[in-house]
C-alpha cells in the first residue's frame, strides 16, 4: 500500500505543477492534522514518509494509513488541498507576474455591464470598461488579445487587469510585427493615442542606414495595416522622432507643410508653439475635431495653436 501511496504523490505533484519535495511536505502536515483529530491533541508531532518506500513516521513510530480512522482522514484531505489551493495560486501569480506588462491571449468568457472577463486557460483576467476600444463589440467565445497591465495576489488567486486602451497595448503590437524593434535595431520613443481612432507612433533608428518610419510601416504598409486590423480598424501614424521639439511639430503635423514655429509663454510658465501652415493644409495640421493637433500637443508636450498666414495677419 505504502508503494501506491508513492506512485500516487508521484501523479499529484506533476500533475499540479508542485515540486516532489513541496507535496510531501503538504502530505506531511496533513497526517499531523489527521493524528491530531484521531487522538485528540493539539500537541506537534513530527511525521515523515520515506521518498522511497512510503513509510510514514510520527515520531519515529511507524504508521499505516489505514490506522486513521474517516473523520481523521477527511481532515488529512481538507489539510492537504487547501495547502494544494494556495501552492496552485502563488505558482499562478509568479507565472503572470513574471508577464506583466506582455500581451496575452483569452477567450471571452462572461460579461458585467461594461466590463469583460477573459478566459486566459488557468485564470480569468478583468478588462475593464475603461479599457476596451471604444466602439469595439464582443461577443462570448470571442479570441481576444489585450496587455496584461495589473496582477495583484489574492486569497483565491491571482487578480489580473488587462488593457486594449493604453499606449502599451500599441507598443507591445508594434513590436510584434516589426522585429527590428526587438532586436534593438528600432526604438518607439513615444505614443499619444486616442484608442479607436488614431495613434501617432514615435520611432527613431539606432543605425543611420535605417528609415525607422519605412521599417515599422512596411512594404505597402503591411505592417501598420496588421496592427489597424487588431486595433478594430484605428489609425497608425508612424513619424520620424527629433530630440528638437520643432523637428517633433513638424514630423508629427504631416502632410501639412509647416511654414513656422514660435514659442511664447503663458502665465505660469507653460510653453505655447505657435504653428503656421498653408491655409490649404490648415485643415490637414488641425486634422478632424482637432484630433491631429491634440496628439502633436501630447507628443511634443506643449501647447500648440495652429495657424494660416491669413490668420496672423488679421
Amino acid at each position: 500500500m505504502n508503494i501506491e501511496f508513492i506512485e500516487a504523490l508521484e501523479d499529484m505533484a506533476k500533475d499540479k505543477g508542485i515540486k516532489r519535495d513541496e507535496l510531501y511536505r503538504m502530505v506531511e502536515q496533513g497526517l499531523q492534522a489527521a493524528y491530531q483529530e484521531q487522538y485528540g491533541t493539539e500537541e506537534d508531532v513530527e511525521v515523515n514518509i520515506d521518498h522511497n518506500s512510503g513509510d510514514i513516521f510520527i515520531d519515529g513510530n511507524s504508521i499505516q494509513l489505514g490506522q486513521f480512522g474517516r473523520i481523521a482522514s477527511r481532515k488529512a484531505e481538507d489539510v492537504i488541498r487547501q495547502q494544494i489551493r494556495e501552492k496552485q495560486n502563488e505558482l499562478l501569480y509568479e507565472n503572470y507576474a513574471s508577464r506583466k506588462g506582455d500581451l496575452v491571449n483569452g477567450s471571452i468568457h462572461r460579461f458585467e455591464g461594461v466590463d469583460v472577463w477573459l478566459n486566459l486557460g488557468e485564470v480569468e483576467a478583468l478588462l475593464p470598461g475603461s479599457e476596451r476600444i471604444p466602439g469595439e463589440r464582443y461577443n462570448q467565445g470571442d479570441s481576444l488579445r489585450a496587455y496584461l497591465y495589473h496582477v495583484e495576489q489574492k486569497q483565491g488567486g491571482p487578480a489580473i487587469r488587462v488593457s486594449r486602451a493604453k499606449e502599451k497595448f500599441v507598443e507591445k503590437l508594434m513590436e510584434l510585427e516589426v522585429p527590428e524593434i526587438e532586436d534593438g535595431i528600432l526604438e518607439i520613443v513615444k505614443i499619444a493615442r486616442e484608442p479607436g481612432e488614431r495613434s501617432k507612433v514615435a520611432v527613431k533608428s539606432t543605425d543611420e542606414q535605417i528609415d525607422p518610419v519605412g521599417t515599422c510601416v512596411g512594404k505597402g504598409g503591411k505592417r501598420v495595416k496588421e496592427i489597424t486590423r487588431e486595433l478594430n480598424g484605428e489609425k497608425i501614424d508612424v513619424i520620424r522622432w527629433s530630440e528638437d521639439i520643432r523637428g517633433l511639430i513638424r514630423n508629427s503635423l504631416e502632410p501639412a507643410t509647416v511654414l513656422s514655429i514660435d514659442f511664447n509663454e503663458k502665465e505660469g510658465g507653460e510653453r505655447v508653439a505657435t504653428v503656421i501652415v498653408p491655409k490649404e493644409d490648415l485643415a490637414y495640421a488641425i486634422g478632424q475635431n482637432g484630433q491631429n493637433v491634440r496628439l502633436t500637443v501630447d507628443l511634443a508636450d506643449c501647447d500648440i495653436d495652429v495657424r494660416s498666414p491669413e490668420d496672423v495677419k488679421d
